[in-house]
């Protein structure tokens, strides 16, 4: 079977003092204003809403983030230990990452299934794999699949979280694809081939030696994965690397980028390799139209 990429939309911006106002960008892309919701839901209505083009009413939603959304998160537990108070119900409901999910199905008029899809390497690899294999199963017929995340003031305390040095750039995330198991008379973007774990790097290597490789593809490296390994895949592959334009700040969730950008560039296959520090790996093979 195969599943076909009819939409992309994305949002990502460097944030180096102040977070850009989102706002008027929610309301130009959804039409509407959605009020009383936090940073991280707005992020996510803005790529969900750029990626909506003639979407089904029947689509299910799969969101995913590399840290969700902390922002809500600080509030309430600030609330609770430092003020001693109980937190507000909405900002206590909000705390829950799939709530960004509800936001997303009343806007855009969805009535299929929703769901949270947590990982802490392969968020976006997992989102995708999770949604291809409904559609595989024909247990949703189109999927709304994004991955979100958000910066969060004061940013030494935003790097302190990342784990991340004092110099390094940061931004902010809201990355798409819409998926269909029959485009009908869609344009169709690209074919999401594979997205496949494998527990071991020989595993992996048995399996790439099975790809016919052409002068179109193109070898995109995870962001969890060493730079040492990475010079080894390149070696093995003997493909070009795919790079991203532009110098993006750093948030978990690059791969959505990564996708996103090389549909947007238009003939040519991607075939993307992660790592997580346990050894595991996983491929998502991507095909241009």
């Amino acid at each position: 079977m195969t599943t076909y990429i009819v939409a992309v939309g994305s949002y990502c911006e460097q944030v180096d003092c102040e977070l850009p106002p989102l706002k008027k960008v929610v309301q130009e892309t959804v039409g509407g204003n959605i009020r009383r919701v936090g940073r991280f839901i707005q992020l996510a209505l803005i790529g969900a809403g750029r990626t909506s083009s003639k979407i089904s009413t029947e689509t299910a939603v799969y969101l995913t983030s590399g840290s969700g959304d902390v922002e809500m998160t600080v509030n309430v537990l600030n609330t609770i230990y430092r003020q001693a108070e109980p937190p507000r119900p909405l900002s206590f409901i909000n705390t829950v990452s799939n709530a960004a999910c509800f936001y997303i199905a009343q806007t855009l008029q969805l009535n299929g299934a929703s769901s949270f899809v947590s990982s802490r390497y392969f968020a976006v690899e997992t989102s995708l794999r999770v949604a291809l294999l409904a559609l595989e199963q024909g247990q949703q017929k189109a999927a709304l699949v994004g991955a979100v995340d958000s910066v969060v003031l004061p940013l030494d305390e935003h790097r302190r979280r990342l784990g991340l040095d004092e110099k390094t750039s940061v931004a902010e995330g809201s990355h798409w694809l819409q998926l269909v198991s029959d485009p009908s008379d869609r344009d169709v973007l690209a074919t999401l081939d594979e997205v496949r774990p494998f527990s071991t790097s020989e595993a992996l290597s048995e399996y790439l030696a099975t790809l016919t490789l052409s002068p179109t593809d193109y070898l995109a490296l995870g962001q969890s994965m060493a730079m040492d390994e990475a010079y080894y895949w390149q070696e093995l592959l003997g493909l070009p690397v795919f790079k991203l334009g532009g110098e993006l700040g750093y948030f978990k969730s690059q791969a959505g980028a990564v996708f996103c950008e090389f549909i947007r560039r238009g003939p040519g296959r991607l075939i993307y390799v992660n790592r997580d520090p346990l050894g595991r790996y996983i491929l998502v093979v991507i095909n241009n139209c």
